[in-house]
């Protein structure tokens, strides 16, 4: 009997203790909001405000300032040298800047780690070259600015440095229909607006 009456105490104990876990976790949920914030909540901002100006040294340490660029449309690229479908998407965008001849301009931010890995990734694609500016965003404080949370991760700009449009994932940026887009957003920001 004693060994019974033992093992009822314990249950009831484990049943309190689960009780005022819950009672805790309930009290804590409304006193504070866990929800996090919607995934596209900087879109909205970044369409109103515009996007985060990016000031830092290039790969080639040189000033770069987005606020500075005269290009009337720029796509903000955010990727690594590990990710493949990253690597993959790559040559469309050099194909796009040599269709575009300086109307386009790619910003490409590295979210690599190791700085070899980022050397060796530029080595193989040429880049930088005019059209095509590349930073790496060593401690991610760029990334986290745009919240990015995948890569490939891609931000078309417009002249007045607002959001036009936000790409998850790999797209092929030199297809007929996305030169098309581009020249049809160039087109807008060169249209005065109607009075």
């Amino acid at each position: 009997m004693k060994f019974n009456r033992q093992r009822l105490l314990g249950l009831v104990g484990l049943v309190g203790f689960l009780l005022g876990l819950y009672g805790l976790w309930t009290y804590l949920k409304q006193r504070y909001s866990f929800e996090a914030p919607p995934i596209y909540s900087s879109v909205a901002r970044f369409e109103r405000d515009g996007v985060p100006m990016i000031q830092a040294k290039d790969v080639l340490d040189r000033d770069f300032d987005l606020l500075a660029r005269t290009e009337p449309l720029v796509i903000v690229n955010f990727w690594a040298s590990w990710c493949a479908p990253c690597v993959e998407e790559f040559p469309s965008m050099l194909k796009l800047i040599k269709q575009m001849k300086g109307r386009v301009l790619v910003v490409a931010v590295s979210m690599d780690d190791e700085e070899k890995d980022l050397r060796a990734f530029l080595k193989i694609f040429k880049v930088p070259q005019p059209g095509f500016e590349v930073i790496w965003d060593r401690d991610k404080s760029i990334g986290r600015s745009y919240d990015v949370g995948k890569l490939p991760e891609t931000f078309i700009v417009g002249a007045d440095r607002k959001l036009r449009r936000k790409v998850l994932g790999i797209e092929d940026w030199a297809s007929p229909n996305a030169v098309a887009y581009f020249e049809s957003l160039i087109a807008q920001s060169a249209t005065p607006p109607p009075q």
